[in-house]
Formats: structure tokens, sequence, C-alpha cells
């Protein structure tokens, strides 16, 4: 009975000495806890909770590349974006897209960088109901085809973009707009983007534009400066797009008016079709049919630059794109090889006429890096084969 008592007792003294422990575990957490909720009552005091909470996100995409071809060699930290969006409130989104190209920019004491630091986006999209958003006034990708738009690397196979979003679609072509975009209730995967921008800029600039010789006149050097070119002249984009099962497709036009620095104008319409179907499922699972054809059409050509440095002959300027790639699943990975034909032709008094073969393959990583490998071969040009390793997430 004396020993049953010992054990009692000391099975009493154990268990409170056990609860006193635990006591003071759940004071000390407690202590931790009220200390953390002072820390963000400070945090969002000064603002630092409040962008956690409205929904503060970060995106990112960034490309490093490697070339040879045509006699040279070329490394380069081609691209690297940012992409912060906020939630302003239950129907206010503001975006961003901000890009860092080759490396650095050329601060005229060091030449060792060439790039530039670009702003591509900065908008605010309005939610006005369920099929129609407003986007405010400011910095907007042109609704063009399918890259211009979206142009994370994953989303293309090859190293560098296909060549019709260089030559034809100036990629990236972003202007200072405005306008509205939604879908379309009565009809399942239908889409429309309707933009009001500015037009092109034929004036000299600081790029030269209006004073470059026909021979390197570009629809990419007709991008106008932002903070300096007026909106005398508004350019219209109207996209409608269609995404349903394994289809993907657009139709879209920029119509634009252009006025060279002698006052004299010409027209300038870019026409645009897009379309890729994947094989969902059958013995054709993972194959996909790629399609773009563009034509830019000038209404008086001579206008197109200053008549100080000559005229453009050229009635119009077409391309298109035919694409395949298959996509085979390897575990949790990817690979995606390819082949891909471009031509592209300025038509008029003379024709020039471009052929371009790439072939090659992407290894896809889960979804957020990339390796890819390709081989480029230009008609009458050169050969170049090119690496690339891209990551967005």
């Amino acid at each position: 009975m004396k020993k049953l008592l010992k054990l009692f007792l000391v099975a009493l003294i154990a268990s409170a000495g056990v609860a006193v422990a635990q006591d003071a575990k759940i004071d000390a957490l407690e202590k931790q806890l009220k200390e953390i909720q002072e820390q963000m009552a400070q945090l969002q005091a000064t603002g630092g909770g409040a962008a956690a909470a409205n929904g503060l996100t970060f995106n990112f995409y960034g490309t490093m590349k490697y070339k040879s071809g045509g006699g040279s060699q070329k490394a380069d930290p081609h691209r690297m974006v940012l992409i912060p969006s906020y939630k302003l409130s239950d129907y206010a989104k503001f975006q961003a897209e901000l890009e860092f190209e080759h490396g650095g920019v050329k601060d005229g004491s060091n030449d060792r960088f060439s790039g530039a630091v670009e702003l591509e986006q900065m908008y605010i999209d309005v939610q006005v109901n369920d099929y129609l958003n407003w986007r405010s006034l400011g910095v907007s990708l042109i609704p063009v085809g399918t890259i211009n738009e979206h142009h994370e690397p994953d989303l293309f196979y090859s190293a560098y973009r296909p060549q019709i979003y260089k030559q034809l679609i100036p990629t990236t072509w972003m202007e200072m707009a405005t306008g509205i975009h939604g879908d379309i209730p009565q009809i399942e995967g239908l889409s429309y983007n309707l933009l009001f921008s500015q037009g092109p800029d034929a004036k000299s600039g600081n790029q030269g534009r209006g004073t470059d010789t026909v021979s390197k006149w570009s629809l990419k050097n007709m991008r106008p400066d932002m903070n300096n070119h007026s909106f005398d002249d508004i350019a219209t984009t109207l996209k409608l797009g269609y995404d349903r099962g394994g289809f993907a497709g657009s139709l879209s036009t920029y119509q634009s008016k252009l006025t060279n620095s002698n006052g004299e104008t010409s027209d300038m319409d870019l026409y645009v079709a897009s379309a890729a179907y994947r094989f969902q499922e059958g013995s054709l699972k993972g194959l996909e049919l790629i399609g773009d054809y563009a034509v830019w059409d000038f209404g008086t050509p001579a206008n197109i630059t200053d008549s100080a440095v000559g005229d453009i002959t050229w009635d119009e300027q077409s391309g298109w794109r035919l694409e395949t790639a298959y996509h085979i699943p390897h575990g949790d990975n990817e690979v995606v090889p390819f082949v891909r034909l471009e031509e592209f032709e300025a038509g008029g008094a003379t024709v020039n006429k471009k052929e371009y073969f790439t072939t090659g393959a992407m290894y896809k990583f889960g979804d957020n890096w990339e390796i890819k490998a390709s081989y480029m071969k230009q008609k009458d040009g050169a050969n170049e084969i090119q690496f690339a390793i891209g990551v967005q997430f």
C-alpha cells in the first residue's frame, strides 16, 4: 500500500511538471503570436501588408542565347523581363512589363553594353461587366497574330522567334494606346480586342527613321517614340480570336495612316491570319500544326519615307509561316521537335523575296524552363546554329 502511494505521488509530481512545462510552451507561443500580430499591424500601417493582401504578384521570363553562322559567333543575355501586377480593386487591375535587353545600356563612358531598357506594358484593366473590359491609356502590346502579345520563350520552339514576327510584325510591338476587350457571349471561345494607338512615324527621330535609305528601311523602325510622337495619326487594331479544344486562331487588322516630314500621307494597313491545332487524342495525339499569314498594304508607297532619301516602290509586303511540331512526353518533361518554312516578299516595281528553313527541338523541364537548339538556313544566305535557355515563372 505504501509502495502504491509512493508511485501515485511520483506520478502526480511528474504530471504536474509536464503541465507546468506545457503551460510554459503555451505562454511562449502566445508571446510569439502576439509579436507576429504586432509586426503585421506595423506592415499594414506602412503599406507592406496591404500590397500582399490585395494581390501584388511578380512574374518573370528571360532568355540566354548563342548562335554561330555567317562567319561570326555571338553569346547574348538577350532578355530579362519583370512583370508586376497589382489588384487595385474587385474590378480593376494594374499590369506592367519591364524588359532589360542584351545585358545593359551604353552610357557613353562604357561601351561594353549595347542593350536597352524598355517599358513594354503599363496600363489598368477595368472590368465593366462579364464581357467588356476597358484598357486604360497606357503602354499596350498591339494585338496582331500570336507571338507579339504572348512571347514567353516556351511559346515558340526555336531559339529565336519566327522570322514573320521580325520581318513583318515588328515584335515586340507596343504603343501608347487605349481600348476595350473581352469575350463574345453568344459563341463560346470567341474573343475580341479593339485598340486605338499611336500610328507609325516616318519622321527622322533619334533612330533616323525617315532619313534611312530605302535599302535599310524597315517596319520595325516605323514604331514611334512614345514620349515625342503626337496622336495626329491614330491607328486602329481589331482582333477576333477563337480558342477551343485543340484549336487556337485569330484574324486581326491594323489600320493606320502615316505622315512623312513633308506632310505627305499614305495608308499603311496590316492584315494577319494565325491558326494552330494540336491533336488531343488518337494516333496523332501531340502533333501540332501552325500557320501565319501577314500582309502590309501601302496606299502611297512613295510617301512612306522622306523624298530626300528616295521613294519606296513596294505596293505591299507579305509573308507566311508553316510549321509542324510534335509534343513527346518524357516523364514530367516534354520534347518538342519542329520543322518550319517561312517566305517574305516585297512586291511592286521590283520583287524582293526571302525564304527560311528552320528545324530543331525544345526540351522543356516541367513548366518553368527549357533548352532549345535550332538550325536556320536562309535561301541564298547564311546558315545559323542557335542555342537558347528560356525561363518563365
